[in-house]
Formats: structure tokens, C-alpha cells, sequence
């Protein structure tokens, strides 16, 4: 019996502790330990990956919606983010890295990396929610903090070397990403680092193209498509959600926003970098 046949036996009220209980299989030690295993004989790794995804943790988050059982991908999109953290620190002159934020750090994807990479640092886990937080904090000795919905109230109370913030202005609008570029100002040192992933013409295309809706209503796709084409930023709510949706923004509409800002200077940029994907910018504050 598919999974979908037994969903249609399951009475609706249950699904949801249906969905839980896959997750938690799914998530269980033996299971990611042995196809992170796996992929260490990946010969497109080069031996530095192979030394570094061998050091992280394979315990998975219960409820990590980045966690689909296919473990191969879910440890590449993480060494995929250490490539280009590494080229932009490089890219930076960032020759000392003391202090991280992941924001989001979700259930800590790229953040089991980060601890690997940057032994020496002190690594803040940020999340809206805290369940996540909390298991970066027992699982990989991160330092907790929170986020909030209005990223002008996050104040973390002190500044970071290097911030890496993996698809979240992918899923804000043009006010909330100005927001996002506005808190990065307000937590790097001077000379401090901050890496994130955008939705550039990769993405844009997929979705005109009907590759990939990313969850976006059909009634929404073309204007999405055409605003992105004219302005170079389109924004689509999710159903049913509002200010949270899909972003699209090509590289110039990012440079603009930030210039704006005056206070980040570019120094990295690699189109559809994380995860052959999303497009990366490295920024600096002056």
C-alpha cells in the first residue's frame, strides 16, 4: 500500500499525527548517519568536504520540513553553503571569524556545517520558532536567540564576524528584504561578513517555465513572471498567508536596495550558487 492509499484509510483527524510520525522515522540517528556514510564516497566531493562532512552531526530534527529522507541532498545543500561562504570570507579579507549568526537557522542544515568549519567561533542559532532553536542549542551548541515577523524589533545585543542567511529574503517582500539588509547593518563588526541566497533569473525562469511552482497559486504565476521581467522584483503570497510568500529579485534590484542602504559594500557574488539554486551575494559592512 502508497503512502497516499493509506492516507485515504487514515480518518482527516489523524493525518496530521500520520505526517509527524513519518517525520520522526524518517529523522531517526541509524537512518541519516548511514547516508551521510554513503555520500562520503561521493567521488564529486573533494577530500576536504569528505573530511568535513564527516565530522557533522547526523542527528536530524523530528520535525525538519528541509528533511524529506533523501539525506545525500539534505548534507550537499549544506556543504553547498560552505563553498560560498568560504569564497566570499575569502573574497572579504575576513581572515578572523569569532562570532556567527544563522538567521534562519532552521533545524540547523548549514549550521552542523558551520560548527565543523568554524571550531573556534561562537555560533548563534535565530528561528522564530523555538522548537528548532532549541535542538541547534542541545544538538550543536549554538547560542539561542529569536527573530520576529517585523525584523526592525530584532535586536540581538551584540555584532557578528560573518552572518549566513539561507533563503529568507526569498520569501519576503520588498519591504521586509530592505528590513532584513537594514538588521544585517545593525549586527556585523565593522568589516563583519553577511552571506545570503536570493531568487535571481534561475529561479525566475523555473517558474515561468512551469519547472517549479514554489507553492505559488497558478492565478499568480504570470503576474509574478511579468513584474519580475519589468521591475526585476516580483512577490506572491503563499495561499492564504500574507507578506510571506516567494520572492523574485534579480542581482541589479538587490544592488539597488542595498546602495540605498549605504553601509554594505558588495564583495561576492555567485549566480545560482547554493545548491546549483538560489543566487549568493557576499556584503560587508563599512
Amino acid at each position: 500500500m502508497s503512502i497516499n492509499q493509506f492516507k485515504r484509510v487514515v480518518p482527516v483527524p489523524l493525518r496530521p499525527y500520520l505526517g509527524a510520525m513519518r517525520r520522526w522515522v524518517r529523522s531517526m540517528p541509524p537512518r541519516p548517519q548511514l547516508q551521510k556514510q554513503r555520500l562520503l564516497s561521493d567521488p564529486s566531493l573533494s577530500e576536504t568536504e569528505k573530511e568535513l562532512l564527516g565530522k557533522v552531526s547526523g542527528k536530524i530534527y523530528f520535525n525538519d520540513t528541509m528533511y524529506d529522507g533523501d539525506g545525500a541532498h539534505y548534507y550537499k545543500v549544506g556543504l553547498s553553503a560552505i563553498r560560498c561562504i568560504d569564497e566570499a570570507v575569502a573574497q572579504a579579507n575576513l581572515t578572523v571569524v569569532r562570532t556567527i549568526l544563522d538567521l534562519p537557522c532552521g533545524s540547523g542544515r548549514v549550521l552542523r556545517f558551520l560548527v565543523q568549519r568554524f571550531p573556534e567561533a561562537e555560533i548563534t542559532a535565530c528561528e522564530i520558532q523555538s522548537g528548532p532553536v532549541q535542538f541547534c542549542v542541545r544538538t550543536f551548541g549554538a547560542r539561542p536567540a529569536y527573530s520576529s515577523i517585523n525584523l526592525d524589533e530584532v535586536e540581538l545585543a551584540k555584532k557578528f564576524d560573518l552572518i549566513w542567511c539561507g533563503s529568507l529574503a526569498t520569501h519576503l517582500n520588498e519591504r521586509d528584504i530592505v528590513a532584513l539588509f537594514r538588521l544585517f547593518a545593525r549586527h556585523l563588526t565593522t568589516g563583519g561578513l553577511a552571506v545570503f541566497t536570493t531568487h535571481g533569473d534561475f529561479a525566475a525562469q523555473r517558474v515561468l517555465r512551469r519547472e517549479f511552482d514554489y507553492s505559488i497559486p497558478e492565478d499568480q504565476i504570470d503576474r509574478l513572471g511579468h513584474e519580475y521581467k519589468q521591475a526585476g522584483y516580483g512577490f506572491a503570497d503563499y495561499a492564504g498567508q500574507r507578506d510571506w510568500g516567494v520572492s523574485l529579485t534579480s542581482p541589479e534590484w538587490i544592488r539597488a536596495r542595498v546602495d540605498e542602504l549605504g553601509e554594505l559594500r558588495e564583495v561576492y557574488f555567485k549566480e545560482h550558487g547554493w545548491d546549483n539554486h538560489q543566487d549568493v551575494f557576499g556584503f560587508v559592512l563599512e
